[in-house]
């Protein structure tokens, strides 16, 4: 199922929604090739969004924490808001202290998508795409990049990033979807999720979270999610860092990571080809939002697992390419599959 609505009336908003047999839907506005809610069950089959979703189209307008937001063209950290490609430096616009975030201070995430195709069937598609010129916030090359979401029959959502430039350049895409699994945003409180993220190192950072350069092994830190652990038991649980995830040779998708509600008792599983994650707890969340259903949205109220290669890779050659250049695809895929404990016999929600 495909269905197109009018968001916004007076300023010719549209909104798309998906759905399959089993009544998830999720849905999305073209500023930002946005996510605006993904809604699926809970252990007792109610079906609930489980991203923040704001209130009204200004209010995404206001949006500046990247909320469901595809970042670009260089989503996360380049340090110093440079880098140099093929012997030529390229000085950004900085927009987070001395570094560029997300693309710059107009990236991908305020600029209006446009949709070049749907597919509606029992797995419904639809694909966004960006032309973005060559020098759109000092990046080289004419990149013309696309999403499309993909609603599967198991309750999951894909989506599959691609691009193609005419000049060498630095591209990062990911959606930076904050996630909720209370449904509706009924409750604040993350704290006591159960993490599991497929990762024996991180990328240790500085300060102000650019890489120094070293993997850095999660063993015997707060950083080992290799096995589930709550939130609540880790002091402040204040994460902003990109996870080394244990990636497959031959480049196929994995399991990257799990997080569980044992209220709800929602799972979201993230499976990617991306070489890391970036686990955000949403510290910066200030208040300053509204949801659909009229709370604010605050400090830790909802995480991020941005799939990606890694922060600054443009000035460190020893992490995984993230230059494309002309005459090469751009191509990226990650999922994230929605699942109940009741699907799962128990096995899952450890007591922890």
């Amino acid at each position: 199922m495909i269905k197109t609505e009018i968001y916004d009336a007076a300023k010719g908003v549209k909104i798309y929604t998906l759905g399959n047999a089993h009544g998830m839907t999720a849905s999305f506005i073209e500023r930002g090739a946005t996510v605006t809610s993904i809604c699926v069950p809970d252990k007792n089959g109610k079906i609930e969004n489980v991203v923040v979703e704001l209130k009204d189209y200004d209010e995404w307008v206001k949006n500046q924490s990247y909320i469901n937001v595809v970042p670009g063209r260089f989503a996360n950290r380049i340090g110093g808001a440079k880098f140099v490609l093929d012997g030529k430096e390229y000085l950004l616009n900085a927009n987070d202290g001395k570094n560029t975030l997300h693309g710059g201070k107009e990236g991908f995430n305020v600029k209006t998508w446009t949709v070049k195709e749907t597919k509606d069937s029992d797995e419904p598609e639809i694909t966004f795409e960006y032309k973005s010129p060559d020098g759109e916030e000092n990046f080289p090359g004419n990149l013309t990049a696309s999403i499309t979401y993909k609603i599967t029959a198991e309750n999951a959502l894909e989506m599959v990033y691609k691009a193609v430039t005419d000049k060498a350049t630095p591209v990062n895409l990911t959606q930076h979807a904050y996630f909720n699994l209370s449904g509706d945003f009924k409750s604040t409180d993350i704290s006591k999720y159960a993490v599991m993220i497929n990762a024996d190192a991180i990328t240790d950072i500085t300060d102000d979270c650019i890489p120094t350069g070293v993997i850095k092994p999660v063993e015997g830190t707060d950083f080992d999610f290799r096995k589930f652990r709550r939130l609540k038991t880790i002091k402040d649980f204040y994460y902003d860092h990109n996870f080394v995830l244990n990636t497959k040779k031959d480049g196929s998708m994995i399991l990257a990571a799990e997080v569980e509600d044992p209220e709800s008792g929602r799972i979201l599983k993230v499976f990617t080809d991306y070489p890391g994650v970036q686990f955000y707890t949403g510290n910066w969340l200030d208040s300053t939002l509204t949801t659909k259903t009229g709370k604010k949205v605050s400090r830790q109220s909802a995480f991020c697992l941005e799939t990606q290669f890694f922060p600054d890779s443009p000035n460190k050659k020893d992490f995984p390419d993230a230059i494309l250049r002309p005459g090469k695809i751009y191509a990226q895929k990650t999922v994230f599959k929605f699942e109940t404990e009741s699907q799962n016999d128990g096995e899952c929600f450890p007591e922890l």
